[in-house]
């Protein structure tokens, strides 16, 4: 094969689970161009990734500027399938491992004959995958199992990966010295979530934020979702951050701001342990092989927990965070660290 296209629409979690399948794809086929057609929220997941030959970008309306139109997405999205259409693929893997509508037909617009995907019932998909056809539990093994429809070769599944590079990393270490110069090992906590079963309060944050500074020289980051992360429209949430780090009051906590998805690996890529909740910054550090301590609400673990790495999951019957206690989170701490 010489040219392949995935096509993973959703965001930022779902796309470092597809980057085990990226890398075994380049694996099973060395000399094969790998181009990656995603949305422009997830995009900084894959820069730098060595086994992308291509990636192309579209924005959804809903994500797009506030004094963008609808129709301007539109018309940017046109030219790049107009752009795609002018590739010879031999495939395109649709590669969320659920039905998806949208990613066939995003396949059928730049010209796939060849189209791999959770079947649809639809004659366009000329390999499917039923339920049984997929592999394992999690969302990278069934992924994964994409690569069983373009080669019969046994390649291990690999770690998730995001690749930061010499400048990101040097910035991030060199605001890390500005902030924090003298404490090690550094702490990261990650107070945002999209779902309110997986957000903690910021007293119990505060807690546990005077617990990992006890000893004499460890220091915290706190971090969180900045305004516009999801949309144009999201609030983010600095505000909670602030009135966190008023909590504290400790001069070994920094607030850590972040404007994009790669300033956030540069300054996980500074921290030991991660305390945060199921979601996208998750697997970032997953990916970085971080040790994770994360509320997982009423998510399923077996699908989503991190995959590389090591990682203590805390989780309730009733599914609500709030009902667990800092005691608890100090010892999934202590444990791993």
């Amino acid at each position: 094969m010489k040219n392949i296209l995935i096509i993973r629409r959703d965001n930022i979690g779902d796309l470092v689970c597809t980057t085990p399948l990226i890398e075994g794809i380049k694996k099973a086929y060395p000399s094969a161009n790998i181009h990656l057609l995603i949305n422009s929220v997830s995009q900084d997941v894959v820069k730098n990734n060595p086994f992308i030959y291509r990636t192309y970008v579209y924005k959804k309306a809903k994500h797009r500027a506030k004094n963008q139109t609808a129709l301007g997405v539109y018309l940017q999205r046109a030219a790049i399938f107009i752009k795609l259409r002018t590739i010879r693929f031999d495939a395109a893997i649709l590669a969320n491992p659920a039905p998806c509508h949208y990613s066939l037909r995003m396949a059928r617009l730049a010209g796939v004959k060849n189209i791999i995907g959770a079947d649809l019932g639809n004659k366009n998909i000329t390999t499917s995958y039923l339920v049984s056809d997929f592999s394992g539990k999690h969302q990278v093994e069934k992924t994964f199992s994409y690569l069983k429809a373009i080669s019969s070769e046994h390649i291990d599944i690999p770690d998730v990966k995001v690749f930061p590079d010499a400048e990101e990393l040097f910035a991030a270490k060199e605001k890390r010295d500005k902030l924090l110069s003298e404490c090690d090992p550094i702490y990261g906590v990650h107070i945002s979530s999209r779902s309110p079963n997986r957000r903690w309060s910021l007293e119990n944050y505060a807690e546990i934020i005077r617990r990992m500074t006890a000893g004499n020289k460890s220091g915290v980051f706190i971090f969180w979702s900045p305004q516009g992360a999801l949309s144009p429209d999201d609030i983010g949430d600095q505000a909670r951050a602030e009135q966190l780090m008023a909590l504290c009051g400790n001069e070994r906590v920094a607030l850590y701001p972040t404007g994009s998805v790669r300033e956030l690996i540069g300054g996980f890529a500074q921290c030991q342990t991660i305390l945060c909740s199921d979601g996208g910054q998750m697997h970032l550090a997953s990916a970085l092989q971080k040790n994770l301590v994360v509320f997982f609400g009423d998510t399923n673990k077996d699908a989503w927990h991190p995959w590389s790495g090591k990682y203590t999951i805390m989780q309730t019957p009733s599914g609500e965070c709030m009902d667990i206690s800092t005691d608890e989170v100090w010892e999934s701490i202590l444990a791993i660290r």
